[in-house]
């Protein structure tokens, strides 16, 4: 080998280890996040496109990449999303699902969101009841597969029968798409639904349902994570925190037309996370 070639081979090598680093750097680690696209608009498919989207889509991007890592969208069933958190098929799940403490026996929550039921009647109609005393001695719908109609039966006795009026006649539907399907067809007068996506439900109805009264029974909705890392839970709580406070939280609550009342305000992350931010 030349002489002058010798001469710069240590320094060529070490540009060559800085490239490989650089390029290390640049490759985010993966994170796998499970998602059911049925709970619009939270999580959903664009019908065009078979692309997945909504808040909860969004918001994991955003926290993903707050943490530095790679958001890779895993499709899961519902009931299939914390038996794929607790064998590591995924690392994260979103889908609103509410933070229980029977729930938290397996599984760490980070809440992000809360919800609550809300009745949902048609616009435009003189039949229609106008306030909430009018629902009782009336068919509404509800979705029996769903803790909804357990819901409506209580709200009945508190609001109904305590109030000596004639209780809600409960009309279980298949799904909260046929409860608005019996309402459209009058065989009820209202429904009772998820508070959370009644805006966009009323939103992409053209205004032809709207909401009555406000919604009741709020409960928190939580991001699931691995029980037992605390450092990833850190992670996270630390990530939401900083999205909350540029806005960026609230600007999604808005581009999805979430109510006002389903954005959570940003906490103090634990002293136990200060250790942890991302």
């Amino acid at each position: 080998m030349p002489p002058f070639v010798a001469r710069f081979m240590p320094h060529f090598f070490a540009v060559i280890a800085l490239l490989g680093l650089g390029a290390a750097k640049a490759e985010a680690p993966d994170l796998p996040l499970g998602l059911y696209p049925s709970y619009p608009p939270l999580d959903m498919r664009d019908t065009t496109t078979g692309v997945l989207e909504g808040f909860d889509v969004d918001l994991a991007t955003a926290l993903s990449q707050r943490m530095g890592m790679t958001p890779r969208m895993v499709e899961t069933g519902f009931a299939q999303l914390i038996p794929s958190l607790l064998t590591g098929r995924i690392r994260m799940f979103f889908n609103g699902m509410v933070d229980t403490p029977l729930r938290r026996q397996s599984v760490s929550f980070v809440d992000y969101l809360q919800s609550g039921f809300q009745f949902v009647t048609l616009s435009g109609d003189d039949q229609a009841p106008s306030s909430l005393p009018e629902l009782c001695g009336r068919r509404v719908a509800a979705s029996r597969v769903t803790s909804v109609p357990a819901e409506l039966l209580a709200w009945s006795e508190r609001n109904c029968v305590a109030q000596q009026r004639p209780p809600v006649l409960l009309f279980a539907t298949e799904n909260s798409a046929d409860a608005r399907l019996q309402l459209r067809e009058g065989r009820v007068v209202a429904a009772l639904q998820d508070s959370l996506t009644l805006p966009w439900t009323v939103e992409i109805s053209g205004h032809t349902l709207q909401a009555l009264g406000e919604p009741f029974h709020l409960s928190p909705l939580g991001i699931g994570l691995p029980k037992g890392d605390a450092a990833f839970t850190c992670r996270v709580s630390n990530a939401l925190l900083a999205l909350q406070r540029d806005g960026t939280y609230l600007s999604l609550i808005h581009k999805w037309h979430l109510p006002e009342n389903a954005a959570l305000p940003a906490q103090p992350v634990p002293k136990e996370c200060t250790d942890h931010a991302p």
